[in-house]
């Protein structure tokens, strides 16, 4: 055995001592969890200690969710909430960045839309295990430049569904029509309100949901959060960063080293 690959075994141990730390912090059956994680055996719905418990079916990805949503805590951001705050959560996938907001705001009322048929089936049942059903309603809609149609990427992990790419982004997938409308239509549908937070993560669709909103849609916008995927659409970031900072939001972004990211929009004046 070489030096080096000792080195990575030894680095191996302790990002995996790092991650079970982190999932021991954040979840209350994390003894179930990380039997799944060291034997792949079936793996429960995960039980968060802030009372949260996040179902997945066999197309989705919990374990990054858990993560990205409750370990890292990528969706955060310091807040004063309005009472009867709204939020818009588009790309909901199976709900975890509304599970989590929720529970960390008893008055937010969310809208999820979410095309994909197999996350949406899943969508709704954590919304409705987790005792939701008053304070967030579900579309299973997509979102996009306008109302229209989308042939969408499914029977593939449900976090990479995408209508923005020639080939599935893994094998086996197969491609379906999925009912779209304007990111207006889905603000007039929730009452033409202010909206407290605007969630995005659309794998790729991003640009046209952005681009395609009216000014009267961004007057509404108080904060922002927006998944880009420039190694979908190339010039992602720069796009969806140009019409939130003409919107008067200022701008900060998380990078990914794999040409995605986070943008954290807040507005700073009045439009």
């Amino acid at each position: 055995m070489t030096l080096s690959t000792i080195r990575m075994k030894i680095l191996g141990k302790f990002e995996g001592l790092a991650r079970l730390i982190r999932w021991m912090r954040v979840t209350a059956n994390w003894r179930e969890v990380w039997k799944y994680q060291r034997q792949k055996d079936r793996l429960p719905p995960i039980e968060l200690r802030s009372g949260e418990v996040l179902h997945h079916g066999p197309h989705d990805s919990p374990l990054l969710l858990l993560d990205e949503v409750w370990a890292y805590r990528w969706y955060e951001f310091p807040h004063v909430t309005p009472p009867d705050a709204l939020m818009l959560d588009i790309g909901a996938n199976i709900g975890s960045v509304s599970l989590y907001w929720s529970q960390r705001v008893p008055n937010l009322r969310i809208h999820c839309y979410e095309p994909n048929p197999s996350a949406s089936v899943t969508l709704k049942r954590n919304v409705i295990q987790n005792s939701l059903e008053s304070r967030v309603t579900i579309h299973p809609e997509g979102v996009g430049r306008s109302a229209g149609v989308l042939r969408l990427w499914v029977d593939i992990p449900t976090d990479l569904s995408s209508a923005y790419m020639d080939k599935p982004p893994v094998e086996g997938g197969r491609r379906i029509e999925v009912p779209v409308l304007s990111v207006d239509d889905a603000w007039q549908r929730a009452g033409g309100k202010a909206i407290w937070l605007l969630k995005v993560d659309t794998e790729g669709a991003e640009v046209d949901i952005l681009e395609g909103a009216s000014p009267s849609f961004w007057a509404a916008v108080q904060n922002a959060i927006v998944e880009y995927h420039d190694n979908i659409v190339p010039g992602s970031l720069a796009r969806c960063q140009r019409v939130l900072e003409a919107a008067g939001l200022r701008c900060n972004v998380r990078h990914h080293p794999w040409k995605e990211g986070i943008i954290y929009a807040h507005r700073t004046a009045r439009v």
